[in-house]
């Protein structure tokens, strides 16, 4: 969606107009449902997070200052949702609950310990590596989502990925590189 499109969705929805709304929900709810899911790892929680982030979008909607990107904005929102409700305690699922027991391929098994290791990260930290590595965004848009500067992103996102790759060793994940 370009910046126009984006500009005249949220005119729209100011003007009060339901289905501009959502028509901005069908766009953006994949992407904060997938964020939520990273976080949480429960569809249930995934799904109210999701939930949640748009009722504070629509209540929010005023605030919202054009020009700046919309996807970032809803995925701060969304960020600081999952985080809280992670934070809250609601998720507390077991791992081994959530793990598939078959014999996959070597890569599928890599991108599960990586789930897995993720799971032992404090929130921040694993909010970083997701927006960077998994939804490929840039530091100036994390740092926007995160509300830090984007040197800061850089050196959190350096402990995050090094504390991840211990992670991962203690799972007994070997190094390829």
């Amino acid at each position: 969606m370009s910046e126009r499109q984006e500009d005249e969705l949220i005119s729209r929805c100011r003007n009060g107009d339901d289905q501009a709304f959502a028509e901005l929900i069908n766009h953006y709810q994949k992407p904060v449902y997938n964020l939520a899911l990273r976080i949480t790892r429960s569809g249930v929680l995934a799904e109210e997070v999701t939930q949640a982030t748009f009722v504070k979008v629509y209540e929010k909607l005023d605030t919202y200052k054009t020009g700046l990107s919309l996807f970032s904005w809803i995925y701060r929102i969304a960020m600081n949702e999952a985080i809280n409700e992670y934070r809250r305690g609601k998720r507390r699922s077991s791992l081994d609950e959530t793990r598939m027991e078959s014999a996959a391929a070597p890569s599928f098994e890599l991108a599960e310990a990586i789930q897995e290791a993720l799971m032992y990260l404090k929130p921040d930290d694993r909010a970083l590596i997701i927006l960077r590595h998994f939804q490929n965004l840039g530091y100036q848009e994390i740092a926007f989502i995160m509300d830090r500067s984007e040197s800061r992103v850089k050196s959190q996102l350096f402990r995050a990925r090094s504390a991840l790759k211990l992670i991962l060793v203690k799972l007994g994940v070997k190094n390829e590189t």
